[in-house]
């Protein structure tokens, strides 16, 4: 009886052992603690556009803000340095070559004509505009100082909060960077400060796209190389994970290189992808 006790025992320490192992598995390919379905802020994601190619663009999709002047996405191409503006099916309706840009890796629009863009190369952020003619004047140029060696591991995320009027800079990773700039469009009082609070509770490999969503006071941030979505609230808390795999949320495949994403006023999700992929994932929770 006590060979069957010792062996009872030896067999439950396995089976939680065993259970602790794949806990700990799924935290790390989910990059950090998930909360559960009925909680999970983008659990009802599906993808409605799948990895569709965006026609008259190659390679190099960088970034994507959704307009509310024009209800259209405008993304980049980060070399040669060129704006592009798609529908919300990814059809493209137009090109834009800037001259000034190195290395084009962010855009957000922040109303009327006005969009904030950032240059990887180098940690410069302009305030342009770009009107219906494809005119582009550059309004104010700002070079981050952040005492760091400009590498290719530069701005990958930007979020804009317009109520709020901040922005949330996010430099991809060798490490990873959130950066909170206030007076951006201001002519004085410029603030810029490390969001400590925030990146010390984002558990990701690298950060490629960012969106601030007002309806929840929330940024969604999202990760190629952990294949994950994630909407946090500003202290980090995580309150939606949406798996970028096959088989998950309606993906017919993996999204290998994620590097945009951006919200409509519906609630609708779009993303793009390296090369040229196009994605939208809409939720009828989210109307």
């Amino acid at each position: 009886m006590r060979l069957s006790t010792r062996y009872l025992n030896s067999s439950l320490r396995v089976m939680l052992l065993l259970t602790l192992f794949i806990a700990g598995m799924s935290y790390v390919v989910s990059g950090g603690a998930t909360p559960d379905d009925d909680n999970n802020s983008l659990a009802d994601y599906r993808a409605t556009i799948d990895g569709k190619t965006i026609a008259g663009v190659k390679k190099n999709v960088s970034s994507l803000t959704w307009s509310d002047k024009s209800d259209t996405l405008f993304s980049t191409i980060n070399k040669p340095a060129t704006i592009i503006e798609l529908t919300k099916q990814g059809q493209l309706l137009r090109s834009i070559p800037l001259d000034f840009i190195r290395d084009l890796e962010t855009i957000e629009f922040i109303g009327d004509d006005t969009f904030v863009i950032s240059d990887e190369s180098d940690y410069s952020i302009y305030v342009i505009t770009l009107n219906a003619q494809s005119q582009v004047n550059i309004i104010k140029k700002l070079k981050l100082d952040l005492y760091e060696t400009p590498t290719n591991d530069g701005f990958e995320g930007l979020a804009w909060s317009r109520e709020k009027e901040t922005f949330w800079f996010f430099k991809e990773k060798r490490p990873i960077g959130i950066y909170k700039v206030t007076g951006l469009l201001n002519n004085d009082n410029l603030t810029i400060g490390k969001d400590n609070t925030l990146q010390q509770q984002l558990n990701v490999k690298d950060i490629s796209g960012a969106e601030f969503n007002a309806r929840k006071n929330s940024l969604l941030i999202l990760s190629h190389e952990s294949r994950v979505l994630k909407e946090v609230k500003i202290d980090g808390e995580v309150i939606g994970v949406m798996t970028l795999t096959e088989g998950h949320h309606g993906l017919a495949r993996t999204i290998q290189q994620a590097e945009g994403i951006a919200m409509d006023n519906q609630g609708s999700l779009f993303m793009v992808a390296e090369p040229n992929l196009f994605y939208r994932f809409t939720s009828d929770a989210a109307q």
